[in-house]
């Protein structure tokens, strides 16, 4: 019989009904928190996004103005860089550095340091991430790299290589909203080339770059971002120091291309000769001999330079027959021998010009006499006609004993008419067989020289330091600078 009061099962249902709405509101509550929690970071994340990207665009405006100052456009500009929100704008004077070294640039070994200096910078910092306008350019780091958002003042073009240095020369930070006033500290100070600065070996700071190789070295919390940026302008030799957080870019110079000195090409290592063009690119190839005195001159003298180049050998011999010398005064019957030949070391095909009876006292081969001497002068990019054919000479630096072929076609260049073949008897010119051969050396090549007297000749008094040539012809290549130019341009930022 019941008592009336509540049954056990009925009890039970409604403790259950209890339990179920507090874990449905424990559930409730924590879902929000997280929803909240999560969207909080997320929003907070969000801001931060757009903090940094607009600090990319404001000192992207920042690089333009600051450039018109630091080049000489104005003497000030003011930039708007907006509101930090959380992070702090900064100068820094003393932010990284850049150096530029000519490597061997007397041939000796040693360097000479052409420029060396802070470049200083004006970074947006914001967390573990910074945005910086430095040496013309602007760059972000995050976390272990960073990257390239704007180029720097690195002009690199048709192995000419243009360094207006803008550096940032004080310090000074703001929050909030910021302005920034650029000023040009002071006048540009040209640094390369200098006449008033010169090598170890006298040679003042100037133009073409020879001999060795010029290397920029940036040393910037941004450095792997300077790294790519040197591989992506150049295809110089990109080295980095991850510790000394430091980029490096190596450019060749040219070597040879212009003026050079007789002597340096009668050395072991002759004259070197890098970044020329492909095609027919030799514009000109003269040399000047001097002989001390009359005398007997160049009396049975041989001149010939060479070089060889992957399957590639080519010489030329310029000779002066026994008894035509100005101690004895040049006849009109006197005459000069001109030689070129030529093998591909891996075919064996070899080809013979010459000509031996190029008139000794007039036209691009001839003997010059004067009261303090006597000079062979010789333009091997001239019209002087030379002919195919079997030929042999006295004196050589290579075995040239092999028979040439017979028929011989020029079809390797697009210049100068080519395609052409030629056959025994037949003529072309002097300058289209430098243009050819040289040519076929490839970009880069050691030119050699020879000088003796053959036979039981009586010997030339040669001076070798003043006798010299020019070796001129077209450059191109990404790896190799012929023109520098370097400018120290400094501003100073003031930010409120």
């Amino acid at each position: 019989m019941s008592d009336g009061g509540p049954s056990l099962q009925a009890d039970r249902r409604s403790q259950s009904s209890t339990i179920g709405v507090v874990l449905i509101l424990a559930i409730t509550l924590l879902g929000t928190g997280l929803v909240v929690g999560y969207g909080t970071q997320a929003l907070s994340d969000t801001e931060r996004v757009t903090t940094l990207s607009m600090a990319e665009h404001s000192l992207t405006q920042f690089d333009s103005k600051v450039a018109i100052v630091a080049l000489g456009g104005s003497p000030v500009q003011q930039i708007d860089l907006g509101d930090s929100k959380g992070g702090t704008y900064s100068a820094d004077g003393d932010a990284g550095w850049i150096r530029v070294v000519h490597r061997n640039a007397t041939g000796n070994g040693t360097d000479t340091e052409l420029y060396n200096a802070s470049l200083g910078a004006v970074r947006y910092r914001n967390g573990d991430t910074s945005v910086a306008y430095q040496g013309g350019g602007v760059w972000r780091r995050s976390g272990n790299g960073s990257t390239m958002l704007s180029q720097p003042e690195f002009n690199y073009r048709g192995s000419t290589l243009t360094l207006p240095v803008i550096r940032v020369t004080n310090n000074d930070s703001a929050a909030g909203e910021t302005t920034a006033l650029a000023t040009r500290a002071e006048d540009s100070q040209q640094v390369y080339p200098n006449a008033s600065k010169s090598y170890d070996d006298g040679r003042s700071y100037a133009n073409p770059v020879i001999q060795g190789s010029v290397a920029v070295t940036v040393q910037s919390e941004f450095y792997d971002g300077w790294a790519s940026f040197f591989r992506g302008r150049t295809a110089g030799n990109v080295s980095v120091d991850h510790d000394a957080q430091t980029a490096t870019v190596e450019l060749l110079t040219i070597g040879a291309t212009g003026q050079f000195q007789l002597s340096d090409a009668l050395d072991d290592d002759g004259v070197e000769a890098r970044g020329q063009s492909e095609g027919h690119s030799l514009d000109s190839f003269t040399v000047d001999v001097k002989a001390e005195d009359q005398g007997n001159g160049f009396n049975n003298h041989y001149l010939s330079f060479r070089s060889e180049g992957g399957n590639h050998r080519w010489e030329t011999i310029v000779h002066v027959p026994s008894g035509v010398s100005c101690k004895n005064g040049i006849e009109d019957d006197d005459t000069i021998e001109a030689y070129v030949f030529y093998r591909n070391t891996k075919t064996g095909e070899q080809h013979e010009w010459s000509n031996q009876s190029i008139p000794a006292g007039s036209g691009p081969i001839r003997l010059e006499c004067g009261s303090d001497g006597s000079t062979l002068h010789v333009d091997f990019t001239s019209d002087q006609a030379l002919t195919y054919g079997d030929t042999s000479v006295g004196e050589s630096y290579y075995d040239w004993s092999a028979t040439p072929v017979s028929n011989v076609t020029f079809d390797q260049h697009m210049e100068d008419d080519e395609s052409v073949t030629y056959q025994s008897g037949n003529e072309t010119t002097s300058r289209y067989l430098s243009r050819h051969y040289v040519a076929l050396l490839g970009d880069s090549f050691s030119l050699k020289a020879t000088s003796t007297t053959g036979g039981g000749g009586g010997g030339a008094k040669i001076n070798y330091v003043s006798s010299g040539g020019v070796l001129d012809y077209e450059t191109s290549g990404e790896s190799y600078i012929t023109y520098l130019h370097i400018s120290e341009n400094d501003v100073e930022i003031e930010m409120e």
